[in-house]
């Protein structure tokens, strides 16, 4: 008899164009061939008959639960007024609760796993009872984010982003003691957790890419082009589109006149979009598929100065044998080797050379792209990193009694 995993994520898993979609749909992928897997999802947009077929097709049992509107803004204000936190309110659903419920009434579960702090209440007793082991994979450590927002940002959101991410944190050491195991996106999350909260039972399980899906193709360069790949309403890519294109672009265009930077990825911001009238900058929004994108440009650049975890955009561009030029906030997360896997800029100076060898010398940045696919080939495949999760189903342990990976 297969064991039997409740999987409830804060997102719908597919289709996997985000960072959280591609790593929550590969883990119920994962499961869903060593497990009989029930999966819950929030759904904040429209969910389509491809969608519900493609979970159907991995899953046991499948609730998809609408959670949209401005209900769910008024719930995260409310409490943070309560002394809660925003995160917690913006995921409250009674619907999700009435199910879980339900389910757990007539089914005994050998493991739950919950995508995110936000949703972690949804499978802790008293909602749910009959299950064996609860697992949190708080993908990143979204305490420090918030905190990181607070010190990138002006009064009065600083303010409030600052509550949010002590509260966060708070939460994420009181979900440390009632859960078997919390999971991470990389060891350096891991070790910003355990540094305050020492005897969290945390485990690292990275990120992967789809390597039989991104992998270097012969294709038509746009010379002297540039692309940053995103979900564009996302504060920290945002921030990066307009940093990039107010402050390095016009130095890249001075030196090369006929240059082109192409921002990839849906919903920008009114502010992203009017990065369009600038010289040599086009604005794409939102496209099917990114593969022509990164393949299509002389090189990925990814300049963010907010980043948590792993960044699938640097994984899945050079598993497309790119080359990649790239802030230091993204590699944190990435046991890469700058100046060989990929190119590191900091300072604005630093961006401009860094693109303008990229630009003039042809065979540096074919040797770059092979080096960086050949990294992701070895060390960041999903089944390769998603192995450890195979103890959640396979192994009866206590993690309250062994010590996780210290």
């Amino acid at each position: 008899m297969k064991p039997r995993v409740l999987y409830v994520t804060h997102r719908v898993p597919w289709p996997p164009d985000r960072g959280d979609r591609i790593r929550t749909w590969n883990i119920l992928k994962f499961l869903a061939e060593r497990a009989d897997v029930d999966l819950i999802c929030l759904a904040d947009e429209p969910v389509t008959a491809e969608t519900r077929a493609a979970l159907t097709r991995v899953t046991n049992r499948l609730a998809i639960v609408p959670h949209t509107g401005k209900s769910r803004y008024l719930r995260g204000a409310m409490s943070l007024a309560s002394g809660g936190t925003v995160t917690e309110g913006l995921f409250e659903s009674p619907m999700l609760r009435s199910v879980i419920r339900a389910w757990g009434q007539d089914a005994s579960y050998t493991a739950a796993l919950a995508s995110s702090s936000g949703i972690a209440k949804y499978i802790q007793k008293p909602q749910l009872m009959n299950v064996g082991r609860v697992w949190i994979d708080l993908i990143d450590v979204d305490s420090q984010k918030w905190l990181d927002y607070s010190a990138a940002t002006a009064f009065p959101m600083s303010l409030i982003y600052g509550i949010e991410g002590r509260r966060l944190r708070k939460l994420e050491c009181a979900l440390a003691a009632k859960a078997d195991r919390l999971l991470v996106v990389s060891e350096a999350e891991r070790e910003l957790f355990r540094q305050f909260c020492e005897d969290a039972p945390i485990q690292a399980i990275g990120n992967g890419v789809d390597t039989e899906y991104f992998y270097p193709v012969p294709s038509t360069l746009t010379p002297q082009s540039c692309v940053f790949v995103g979900v564009m309403s996302y504060l920290p890519n945002a921030d990066a589109a307009e940093w990039f294109s107010n402050l390095v672009w016009p130095k890249v265009r001075e030196r090369f006149p006929e240059a082109v930077f192409r921002i990839v990825g849906k919903n920008p911001t009114p502010d992203v979009q009017a990065l369009g009238t600038l010289p040599g900058i086009e604005v794409v929004g939102s496209v099917p598929d990114v593969r022509p994108w990164i393949n299509g440009s002389s090189c990925v650049v990814v300049p963010l100065r907010i980043a948590r975890g792993v960044q699938n955009k640097v994984l899945e561009a050079m598993a497309c044998g790119r080359p990649i030029v790239c802030s230091p906030a993204p590699l944190s997360g990435l046991a890469v080797e700058p100046g060989l896997h990929l190119m590191q800029a900091d300072s604005i100076d630093q961006w401009v050379e860094s693109i303008a060898s990229v630009f003039d010398d042809k065979c540096r940045a074919e040797e770059f792209g092979m080096a960086a696919s050949a990294w992701v080939q070895l060390n960041h495949r999903w089944q390769s990193c998603l192995e450890p999760l195979r103890e959640m189903i396979d192994t009866e342990y206590s993690d309250r009694e062994i010590e996780v990976q210290s």
